[in-house]
């Protein structure tokens, strides 16, 4: 953890270069210091069939969830939002001036009780592989 998953309308990808926008949202992860680098994760799923506002065929979205594990405190949750939203809303800039685009976020924490996980990249790491 943390996993930041985004789906997006399959129309905005002649609009926007979403892996730039996946590098640069997972910069944000790795200078924000909160979390273990063995466990980003940022994702990006195109959906072919959804329905926006008024069904204009140009209207698209964004819409990201940060899903966190426990021991974060509010602070370092808000500052991290923001500064995720921060940057995906700058790479969306000449889509929100058009007023087509539905751009979130939303922070999800994950009870430790009711999450698991095998991951060994983060012994990979720490031995310097």
């Amino acid at each position: 953890m943390p996993h930041l998953v985004i789906q997006y309308s399959s129309n905005l990808q002649s609009d926007i270069e979403l892996q730039t926008l996946c590098d640069r949202l997972y910069q944000v992860m790795i200078e924000s210091g909160i979390f273990p680098l063995a466990g980003i994760r940022v994702r990006a799923s195109s959906c072919d069939a959804y329905c926006i506002a008024d069904l204009k065929p140009d209207n698209t979205f964004v819409d990201m969830v940060l899903r966190i594990g426990e021991g974060r405190s509010d602070e370092e949750k808000s500052a991290v939002g923001e500064h995720l939203m921060q940057v995906a809303s700058e790479y969306c800039e000449s889509l929100l001036a058009d007023a087509r685009i539905m751009l979130s976020l939303e922070i999800v924490e994950i009870s430790k009780s009711m999450s698991w996980k095998i991951n060994p990249i983060h012994q990979r790491l720490q031995s310097g592989q």
